[in-house]
């Protein structure tokens, strides 16, 4: 493993840190600032969608300019719009903002893949960035919860202090990008026109990026507004709230990391059923018992699928792409990804204005049609 390619997984750990903590947190900031939660809702999802539009039109000039540079005005930007956030209290600069840091995380998580593979191509390298991500999304998770309320001297570290650790985190990870030399050739891409061509003349690569748009509804039904679902709705403390996350994430690893050991072994049947629809039994079973148990026993089992065997579903079909496709294939995949996580995100409050448990039963439906897709293009996909 040499030394560039370590410097690379250090800065995806940084910035996993800093999205963990602004992505999980910036829901009660904004709720500490006076916005209800169906404006919440509508912001994220707003984010969201110009943040798919920002990553297609990145797209279009994915041959003509290197993904390190991308990174590094992403995380320079996001920067901006989070200092801004520290001294603004006007409402429309807070969504401008909001909106900013959005579209700069979804553009370095768009850019992180593409610029791994032109170092290391592999499906153990992808099973590797991810445990990172997660674990380090985790402790930042971690850090703020057991931060939140406490006294420095005649400060309490409260939702600012947040954004102040994942704004330092941000920086450090756009200084240490600078150093990194990435291997990234622009004369070896291809035109824009036969990239495009060779992404779409599969349909395993269509049915994949269908499937990517509703996969990210179910996943922005439950998740985008999680911080505020298990404070407003389940009655949790932000602590509480905080060190449930912690630990249903901390599960999520555990079972993932042993589930790399052997995931090899299993095949994409198998593990789309373990992984999906586990899980749209449990929010099925949430919407049933409507209870608190069901709501948090779903949560659970829901974050925990999310982190295992990500390799079988989507690494795999990532790895089909060749490096010179890659940046423009993870463009038009988050593109969709952005979208349909943003119609989540608005879903989740219209259900929300009905019921708690109806939250349950609209991500039960969307995660079997998602299972069924998944089977489907499984079946596709196998060798002959």
């Amino acid at each position: 493993m040499d030394k560039h390619y370590k410097l690379l997984m250090i800065i995806f750990a940084l910035m996993s840190f800093s999205i963990g903590i602004w992505g999980s947190f910036r829901q009660l900031w904004l709720e500490s600032n006076n916005f209800s939660i169906q404006s919440i809702s509508r912001i994220l999802s707003i984010s969201l969608i110009c943040s798919s539009i920002i990553s297609l039109i990145i797209s279009l000039f994915s041959s003509k300019v290197k993904i390190k540079n991308i990174i590094i005005l992403s995380l320079i930007f996001r920067s901006i719009s989070m200092i801004f956030l520290l001294i603004t209290k006007n409402i429309f600069y807070i969504k401008m903002c909001m909106l900013l840091s959005i579209m700069c995380e979804v553009i370095f998580t768009i850019s992180s893949f593409p610029i791994l593979s032109f170092s290391n191509k592999s499906n153990d390298s992808f099973k590797k960035k991810t445990i990172i991500e997660y674990f380090s999304k985790d402790i930042g998770i971690i850090l703020c919860g057991f931060l939140i309320g406490i006294n420095f001297g005649k400060y309490i570290f409260d939702f600012n202090g947040c954004l102040i650790l994942a704004l330092i985190s941000n920086i450090i990870s756009c200084i240490l990008l600078f150093i990194y030399k990435d291997k990234e050739n622009i004369k070896e891409k291809l035109t824009l026109k036969k990239s495009f061509k060779e992404i779409f003349s599969s349909k395993i690569n269509n049915i994949f990026l269908f499937n990517q748009l509703v996969i990210n509804i179910s996943y922005g039904i439950v998740f985008d507004l999680i911080m505020l679902l298990l404070t407003n709705y389940i009655g949790f403390e932000v602590k509480t709230a905080s060190l449930f996350l912690i630990l249903s994430n901390l599960l999520g690893s555990i079972i993932a990391t042993i589930f790399n050991k052997f995931s090899n072994k299993l095949s994409g049947s198998i593990s789309t059923i373990i992984k999906f629809g586990s899980r749209s039994i449990f929010y099925l079973m949430a919407f049933l018992l409507n209870n608190k148990i069901g709501f948090i026993i779903a949560i659970i089992m829901a974050n925990v699928t999310s982190r295992i065997l990500e390799d079988k579903v989507t690494g795999v079909y990532l790895n089909r792409i060749d490096n010179e496709n890659q940046f423009l294939f993870e463009n038009i995949r988050y593109f969709i990804a952005s979208i349909s996580e943003g119609i989540g995100a608005f879903l989740a409050g219209i259900l929300l204005l009905s019921s708690f448990k109806i939250l349950f039963l609209g991500a039960f439906i969307v995660t079997l049609i998602q299972t069924l897709i998944q089977l489907y293009l499984e079946k596709i996909n196998m060798p002959n």
